[in-house]
């Protein structure tokens, strides 16, 4: 979801069963990861973040910032906020975006807002008082969005937030977009990974069973257009010939992310990049240069996915983590290096 008010996350939580209503209703657990990148300040409920004089409906970059860095950051523009408040008797200068569907466009309005000190509060510090509350809640910070760098290691970080008595995994993001469809796919193939196992056979998600032709027709079967859709790329095919069940595990891979498809569409997020490259052949290199470094960013994501989902074939995330299974993998690294979209 995208970033909610303390109020709004109230709501969320109940409808997910996290508020424990009465003794005879055991709560049911929830998982919250926040994956924004910029630091996060709640003000008499309501999320602020800071930007630019000059840009100030776009988003400051943080990219490959850590979790515990935004929270460092987060802490201090409290300390600020405080500072300022107290120097001009409990008054500041907010700003909020109002849109103008007439229009198209929005504006930034200036306000004068009364604060108190316990009325900021940093979204850890939120999260605190609602477990405080009685929301049986767990609250993680792991920055991921489309702009980040797809590495192992987040992979780990997302997959080892998994709880065994969580009812529901929930992530935040700026706009409740993007990142957090890779999140949740890779959630979804550690859940289902395990259910697997524990019954002992090969059940895929419900929902429709995306078809896998043998690797030596796609030429032949599909279109160039058509392949892109299924995310038959040049060097997703060679990666699943050296994948120990690396057929099976773009399957399941491509059926994850059809589930999750609400929170943002990752092999249509690379087709898209691939049809601007052509639309800009004869573009700035800038330009180019930017849609190229995006739309192999989505197709690393992919990437990861589908090596991730063999992993999860292959062992057991208790014995050995992605990262150190990745990196005693050097195949696997030279073919991530060296990813490209096909046009």
């Amino acid at each position: 979801m995208a970033t909610p008010t303390i109020a709004g996350a109230k709501e969320m939580l109940t409808y997910l069963g996290a508020e424990q209503t009465s003794k005879e209703r055991v709560a049911k657990r929830v998982v919250l990861t926040d994956l924004r990148e910029e630091a996060v300040v709640y003000i008499n409920g309501t999320p602020f973040v800071l930007r630019e004089l000059d840009k100030p409906v776009e988003s400051l970059k943080h990219v490959g910032i850590t979790g515990s860095l935004v929270e460092h950051l987060e802490a201090r523009l409290k300390d600020d906020i405080l500072s300022e408040i107290r120097q001009s008797g409990g008054r500041m200068l907010l700003h909020r975006e109002e849109y103008s569907p007439s229009l198209n466009q929005v504006s930034i309005i200036g306000y004068w807002e009364n604060i108190f000190v316990d009325d900021v509060k940093t979204p850890a510090e939120v999260y605190a008082s609602l477990k405080y509350e009685g929301y049986d809640i767990i609250y993680r910070r792991i920055p991921l969005t489309r702009e980040r760098e797809a590495l192992p290691t987040d992979i780990d970080a997302i997959q080892y937030c998994k709880d065994g008595a969580a009812g529901s995994y929930l992530f935040v993001s700026h706009t409740g977009f993007g990142g957090i469809a890779y999140a949740m796919a890779i959630i979804c193939l550690r859940l289902e990974a395990e259910a697997k196992l524990s019954l002992d056979i090969h059940r895929p998600f419900e929902g429709t069973v995306l078809p896998c032709p043998p690797l030596e027709s796609f030429n032949v079967q599909n279109s160039n257009e058509e392949a892109r859709k299924m995310g038959d790329y040049r060097d997703i095919l060679s990666l699943t010939r050296v994948l120990v069940h690396g057929p099976e595990s773009k399957t399941d891979v491509d059926i994850v992310i059809e589930r999750c498809a609400g929170a943002g569409h990752l092999r249509e997020d690379i087709v898209e990049y691939a049809k601007e490259l052509e639309k800009n052949l004869d573009e700035d290199e800038e330009r180019r240069a930017y849609l190229m470094d995006m739309g192999i960013r989505a197709l690393r994501r992919y990437f990861f996915l589908i090596t991730f989902r063999s992993y999860l074939y292959c062992c057991s995330p208790a014995e050995i983590t992605f990262s150190k299974w990745m990196d005693a993998r050097p195949e696997l690294g030279h073919l991530c290096n060296n990813l490209r979209i096909d046009i």
